[in-house]
């Protein structure tokens, strides 16, 4: 369309080739190379005038610099890509915005504001850190933004909202920026500085090999550096996600590489996509491991930008056929320590706010007489599930010894299996003074399931009350790291910190208090 109103703006003009010219440059803002983009533009507006195509293309450059007023002045809005600089200059025209060597962070107002700091500190040890193993830097600074919500998400990509909650789509990168949906948006939060560096690492690939990688290597790249940031690479597969792999290894029900094309945020189920994302991980972490590190990585990717496919890369980095490949990471697979028995997805499963209320009305249509066992209800166990939910009956009606009891025999058929299940038989334990315990049932817990902001916090809880201050400490930023927004963590940090003498660190505690309390 752009290519055929250029050429009408341009008859006539002298030029040999206008669609060449114009091509040129749609390329360089494909590929993300915006200042090669904008210096083609400036040539076309200065050798041929100005003109509506001239208008069209340096408005995208705009888009994809950030500056969406400049892109709305010169985009047709009726145009697609009108419609979506509209709709982003009105939802982060009025974020605030802070910078750091390296990035340019926006943000909604309001409770958001406690995030910049982390968010600022995790890109720029991403910076170093995944820069090192893809072997990029980016010499201009690059633009992030948390979004409110997954509505905002949508309204600013190509993903419905149906496809954002079905498939647990919280960030994407792309017009050459990162973007990532506050942890707010969320019931109990998620791992978002790890989704920030994963994004970065999106960002790295793309730019380093001119994106020619297929998604398969693009998501394994970023699962498997998404760690990186807080230390080394390969850490990111949970237990639960490892177990999921494990049982569909076993029934060889695995997704294949091309059913994830063109992106793991269509696939029709979080599981689904859980799956792909541990698959394309263990992959990448096979291909680390056995072939080269970080040199392999960075000649796969150069390989991949001179022009070979994902298959001819691999088996130049590998030097074997891409079938053995394959086959060999099967059989990686089958050599490591997946566990078994761990409960399904359902506790890391991404519940946005805005489908809260669709469980309560899930719940609502039960049929008759089947018993409500709230969060309990993801328990496989039918005897696990009522002998939990006696032992909540009696612990709300202050019948703590009998609640231990009930909660002991769900433990018993269970383990550590539901984090629901371990909180409140740990706080039960607490309650009637009996903290070893709860410290034993909390950190059993976090072996299946580490990343649970509220086991973390009650297990520094329970260290605070010790005068333990550092191990509390470190519990605490491990729940804030998931929950932010959680006035009872940054109470409990300020608390950490005064036992600890760290009058900076409390203060600043205190000062995230304020924010939250005043939004």
């Amino acid at each position: 369309m752009i290519a055929s109103l250029l050429l009408v703006a341009l008859a006539g003009s002298g030029t040999s080739d206008p669609k060449a010219e114009f091509e040129r440059a749609q390329s360089a803002l494909e590929r993300w190379n915006v200042s090669a983009a904008r210096k083609l533009a400036e040539e076309l507006i200065a050798g041929f005038g100005k003109n509506e195509a001239t208008d069209e293309l340096l408005g995208r450059v705009r888009f994809y610099e950030g500056d969406y007023a400049g892109a709305v002045a010169l985009l047709d809005e009726r145009s697609q890509f009108g419609k979506l600089a509209r709709a982003t200059l009105e939802e982060v025209g009025s974020y605030d915005e802070r910078q750091s060597a390296h990035f340019v962070l926006r943000f909604p107002k309001g409770k958001d504001e406690i995030l910049a700091g982390y968010a600022l500190d995790t890109l720029e040890l991403a910076y170093e850190r995944i820069g090192q193993d893809i072997g990029f830097f980016p010499k201009e600074k690059v633009r992030v933004e948390i979004l409110r919500d997954p509505a905002a998400l949508s309204r600013l990509s190509p993903l419905t909202e149906k496809e954002i909650e079905a498939s647990g789509t919280i960030a994407l990168c792309k017009f050459d920026k990162l973007m990532v949906t506050s942890p707010r948006a969320l019931v109990t939060g998620y791992a978002w500085q790890d989704t920030l560096a994963h994004e970065f690492t999106h960002y790295l690939v793309t730019r380093r090999s001119d994106d020619t990688v297929p998604i398969w290597l693009h998501e394994g790249i970023a699962k498997f550096e998404e760690s990186r940031w807080r230390g080394d690479a390969g850490l990111a597969l949970s237990p639960a996600a490892a177990a999921l792999l494990a049982r569909r290894l076993k029934k060889n029900d695995l997704i294949t590489f091309a059913q994830m094309h063109p992106s793991m945020a269509l696939l029709p189920t979080q599981e689904d996509a859980t799956l792909a994302f541990a698959e394309v991980f263990t992959a990448v972490e096979f291909l680390y491991r056995r072939h080269g590190g970080r040199r392999g990585l960075q000649k796969l990717l150069d390989d991949l930008r001179g022009g070979e496919s994902d298959q001819a890369a691999v088996a130049d980095v590998t030097s074997e056929p891409f079938a053995d490949f394959q086959r060999g990471w099967k059989n990686y697979l089958a050599t490591l320590p997946l566990p078994e028995g761990v409960l399904p997805l359902t506790t890391e499963k991404l519940r946005f706010r805005s489908s809260a209320d669709d469980g309560a009305k899930e719940k609502a249509v039960r049929k008759t007489g089947e018993p409500d066992y709230g969060e309990f209800d993801e328990l496989d166990d039918p005897d696990a599930r009522r002998f939990a939910h006696l032992g909540e009956l009696l612990h709300a009606r202050k019948r703590t010894a009998a609640a231990i009891v009930e909660y002991g025999k769900a433990e018993a058929r269970v383990g550590a299996r539901s984090p629901p299940l371990s909180n409140v038989y740990a706080l039960a334990l607490v309650a009637a003074g009996k903290a070893a315990d709860a410290e034993r049932i909390l950190r059993q817990s976090l072996v299946p399931f580490p990343q649970i902001a509220q086991t973390h916090l009650h297990l520094g809880e329970i260290l605070l009350a010790q005068k333990r201050w550092r191990e509390a400490r470190s519990e605490l930023l491990e729940a804030n790291e998931v929950d932010p927004f959680d006035p009872t963590i940054h109470a409990a940090l300020a608390a950490a910190d005064r036992g600890r003498g760290d009058v900076a660190g409390e203060r600043a505690e205190q000062k995230i208090l304020a924010v939250l309390e005043a939004n």
